[in-house]
């Protein structure tokens, strides 16, 4: 699972008596200097905004030494620069910088849980939770010796945590920490944000994956219409969403309402990712079984024939997708009473094999 780069954690400007600072008009610039940075990220100039995030790390460097907390903020603030570009072996060691510095002085505890936040983001990114895991326990171990376990930046840690848990296949403590996460968003007023959506669509998928299907299928809706109020409804996670209830609807047998969500999908797929993606031979499929389920077979088939020629092209004639595939599409055919045309199909298949 991709850790949602919004969350990564730009400290802001620390308190002018934590250190000693250089003169007025030298602190002025500086403090210019890094408010352009912030706003050249903002408009998405990374470039920019790495140069800039660079000029005034100089610039305090050589005001206040190399180990001020200007600097760390300021190594932190790079990071997630670095970060947000996929620049990981750039940022670890300006993480891992600033934590150290931080380390060093009192008071600075939630600066410290913060930046172990976004490094443990960076491992999860790398699917190096063995080194992930132990950042956001402790991490979480600050937010609560602060007293902070239930502020919005505990949440977003928690959930992080069970990101990796859920990845795992550690479902229940996966499921307590999504859980505790959701209910700090809901003390804090925050019931309609894409991280509270994200968390309720894998609080979903667990609950999926266990046959859970009406504990599942409440929190996919919730998670869709927070997408829908946010202006998210045509994301990736919106569109993953909305097949996983599709795939509930009928697995109950609620074949009127899978129907428009399973449409709406592999027209979503077909859109985003081309007519001869493997993602949208596979909602072409699940469309044609719940066609199939209804015996609208003649809606079936050609969306059959789609996923079959789409994995044929991918995967070629010989894998175990494009096989089962034409076997399920044969299945149908012999129900319609269409023997010759099922037998040619089983026929190519066992020629493959």
């Amino acid at each position: 699972m991709k850790t949602a780069k919004a969350a990564l954690i730009i400290l802001g400007g620390l308190i002018l008596s934590l250190s000693g600072l250089p003169a007025h008009a030298q602190q002025q610039e500086v403090d210019k200097v890094v408010a352009d940075a912030r706003a050249a990220r903002q408009s998405g100039n990374y470039t920019e905004a790495a140069t800039l995030y660079k000029r005034a790390l100089d610039m305090q460097e050589q005001a206040t030494g190399p180990e001020s907390l200007e600097v760390a903020t300021s190594l932190n603030n790079l990071a997630v620069l670095y970060q947000d570009e996929s620049l990981d072996a750039q940022a670890e060691p300006l993480y891992r910088r600033s934590i150290a510095i931080w380390e060093k002085y009192p008071g600075t505890d939630m600066r410290i849980a913060a930046s172990l936040g976004n490094l443990a983001a960076l491992y999860h990114d790398a699917h190096k939770d063995v080194e992930a895991e132990p950042l956001y326990n402790r991490a979480l171990g600050i937010w609560e010796k602060t007293g902070q376990l239930e502020s919005p930046e505990a949440a977003a840690t928690l959930t992080s945590l069970g990101d990796i848990y859920n990845s795992q296949g550690k479902y229940g403590e996966a499921e307590s920490l999504y859980n505790h996460a959701v209910a700090i968003w809901k003390r804090t007023g925050q019931l309609e944000s894409p991280e509270m959506a994200t968390t309720f669509t894998r609080l979903g998928d667990i609950y999926r994956s266990e046959s859970k299907y009406d504990q599942a299928g409440p929190l996919y809706s919730r998670a869709l219409g927070i997408w829908e109020t946010t202006g998210h409804s045509e994301n990736a996670g919106t569109v993953a969403t909305l097949g996983s209830l599709g795939d509930i609807y009928r697995s109950q047998g609620r074949y009127a309402e899978a129907e428009p969500l399973l449409i709406k999908v592999l027209a979503a797929k077909e859109k985003t990712l081309g007519p001869d993606n493997l993602d949208v031979a596979a909602s072409a499929n699940d469309l044609a079984l719940l066609y199939n389920c209804e015996e609208k077979y003649a809606d079936a088939e050609p969306l059959y024939r789609k996923a079959v020629q789409i994995r044929e092209k991918n995967l070629g004639p010989q894998h175990p997708d494009v096989v089962r595939t034409r076997e399920i599409f044969a299945a149908m055919l012999r129900q319609e009473g269409r023997k010759a045309e099922a037998q040619a199909i089983e026929t190519r298949t066992e020629k493959t094999n």
